[in-house]
């Protein structure tokens, strides 16, 4: 290619611009062509437009990497309702991945999901570019590659796009969502349970509300039993993941709680397992089992389409995680507290009878 025809392709052919910021191209890979930008400026519904399949196929490829239990129980849902929880699955990934990137990038290291183009290292500039490219998506400005040169994480927000459009999802629980992880990745001790309830509500309890837009919850009442739900599950992931948390710097387990049961970030660092240790945890067991029963309220509030059975198991799954860290004797340092494929299958039935119950009723003895 001579000189003047690559200068009219570099024009024609603008390198494609970073999702995040865009201050600089992002690199192509060697094997793949440089590729133009299209405006999303016009409104698309799902139906007409060709690259959905593409790019809630994408949607669902994260889905099913990061959590099986999650992408298995979508099946139980109508397509387009599974299409919509893989997006906001694959959108999530993606918004943690570039906001934890500054926090844990080196000095000189590459801070953004493409391999390097953000010039800010600072998690507060990432913060406020996603909320200035959420303005984008929801006013129908956001700018990505044609479908043919989309990568995956821009397939992803392109089919939470589409999902936000189809299921109306209100603008300001995204914001909320954003804040809630900018928070998150500055603070590394919560001094009392509601401090730490915040961060539930904030990073979890606002995911539950975005998927009670999606699986078309019949009463407004029921969202914040939703939001119970979803922090009864984040409560129960920081409970099994205890070391893993240590070892990041960061301790979930409320200080006002170490210093009533007596038990010191000292005796956390050794992974001591002693009664105070024990009563401790069954003290936070109990705590999200009763979230996770306040929040089955709201299940009857969801469509007998799948909807109910698809949340009902979710949550039954993600308990019994509770259940063995019991059987493990509270000892969540020696080994990661997880259900083996009988026990997650054993759950169906009872999630099955919670789906089926009534309002009003009594919650089965299930959690």
């Amino acid at each position: 290619m001579n000189r003047a025809a690559m200068i009219v392709r570099r024009q024609l052919l603008p390198e494609p611009s970073c999702l995040i910021c865009r201050d600089a191209p992002v690199k192509p890979a060697l094997s793949a062509p440089i590729a133009p930008s299209i405006s999303m400026a016009t409104k698309t519904s799902l139906s007409s437009d060709a690259a959905a399949e593409p790019a809630f196929a994408a949607a669902r490829l994260i889905c099913r990497r990061h959590d099986k239990d999650s992408y298995l129980l979508s099946h139980f849902l109508p397509p387009s309702v599974r299409d919509g929880i893989c997006a906001l699955y694959a959108f999530r990934r993606v918004l943690v991945a570039t906001l934890q990137q500054p926090a844990s990038t080196k000095e000189g290291a590459p801070t953004t999901l493409d391999g390097g183009c953000c010039s800010s290292n600072s998690i507060d500039a990432t913060a406020t570019l996603w909320r200035t490219r959420l303005d984008e998506i929801y006013e129908h400005r956001l700018t990505l590659p044609l479908p043919q040169f989309r990568d995956e994480s821009q397939n992803a927000i392109r089919a939470f796009q589409l999902t936000i459009d189809r299921f109306q999802i209100p603008r300001q629980y995204l914001f909320d969502l954003v804040e809630a992880h900018r928070v998150a990745l500055s603070v590394l001790r919560y001094a009392t349970w509601r401090s730490l309830e915040e961060h539930c509500q904030g990073v979890a309890g606002n995911v539950g509300l975005i998927a009670t837009c999606i699986l078309g919850l019949t009463n407004g009442d029921a969202r914040a039993p939703a939001a119970l739900f979803a922090n009864a599950v984040r409560l129960t992931t920081l409970l099994r993941d205890v070391k893993t948390d240590w070892e990041r710097g960061r301790v979930y387990l409320p200080l006002e709680d170490l210093a009533r049961f007596k038990y010191s970030e000292r005796d956390l660092s050794a992974g001591v397992v002693n009664d105070n240790f024990r009563q401790l945890m069954r003290h936070q067991i109990a705590r999200a089992r009763d979230l996770y029963r306040r929040g089955a309220q709201g299940l009857c509030s969801l469509p007998p389409d799948g909807s109910r059975l698809a949340a009902a198991a979710f949550g039954l799954i993600h308990s019994g995680v509770l259940s063995a860290i019991e059987r493990q004797g509270y000892d969540v340092f020696g080994r990661r507290a997880a259900l083996s494929a009988p026990r997650k299958l054993r759950r169906l039935a009872p999630a099955w009878r919670l789906a089926r119950h009534a309002p009003g009723r009594p919650i089965p003895a299930v959690f």
